[in-house]
């Protein structure tokens, strides 16, 4: 606040309340009550997209590989389902037309899991180191990691405008990537069935 400014009630540099009494040369202790404060801008030039940010946005697309590690193999249920020339059903294990990549992938998308949430908190970590004022919460990402990107990017938006939002749009952009791959893989998945039934029951 520069010294010429007049005396009066004026948004807390500190971020500590809503207002703080300015007396013409310096900040006082007097803090207005009420509505919580505005976050204070980050200086420009700040260091907000760290490694952990990047990451959190561009992972997910992991997933959208390993899902093409799962073959499927329905022969084994076919022989489960008629084995000694009667129908077992109640005994017959789904899973196992999926054969070892199924159990990889789901390996790999646990593991991705926590892998992000602790990015997340990295992230959460970062900017606060920076001074960021209430910075988004990591534990969002226990919703999903573009839950957490998205909440993060609007957050810092507003104390780096204009900057703050890239990560989003990659998060999206990966997202729908993802949506793509998990269509195509159905897709995939339910012609090989199609094909595979009529043989196996042969």
């Amino acid at each position: 606040m520069s010294g010429t400014a007049p005396p009066g009630w004026y948004g807390d540099p500190w971020g500590q309340a809503a207002e703080r009494f300015w007396d013409g040369a310096r900040w006082t202790p007097s803090v207005s009550s009420g509505a919580m404060a505005m976050r204070p801008r980050l200086p420009d030039g700040a260091p907000i997209y760290g490694a952990s940010i990047w990451l959190l946005a561009l992972l997910p697309l992991i997933s959208a590989v390993t899902l093409w590690f799962i073959r499927i193999d329905v022969s084994s249920l076919a022989d489960s389902l008629t084995s000694g020339g009667s129908t077992s059903v109640g005994l017959v294990n789904p899973y196992s037309m999926f054969g070892t990549g199924y159990w990889v992938a789901m390996l790999l998308s646990l593991a991705l899991q926590v892998v992000l949430i602790v990015l997340a908190y990295r992230d959460h970590q970062h900017l606060a180191r920076l001074g960021a004022v209430r910075p988004f919460h990591w534990a969002w990402a226990f919703l999903g990691n573009i839950v957490y990107v998205i909440g993060r990017s609007v957050v810092v938006r507003k104390v780096a405008a204009p900057r703050g939002l890239a990560p989003m749009w990659a998060a999206i952009a990966v997202y729908a990537v993802t949506l793509v791959s998990t269509g195509i893989w159905m897709a995939v998945f339910i012609g090989s069935l199609a094909q595979q039934l009529p043989a196996a029951t042969n």
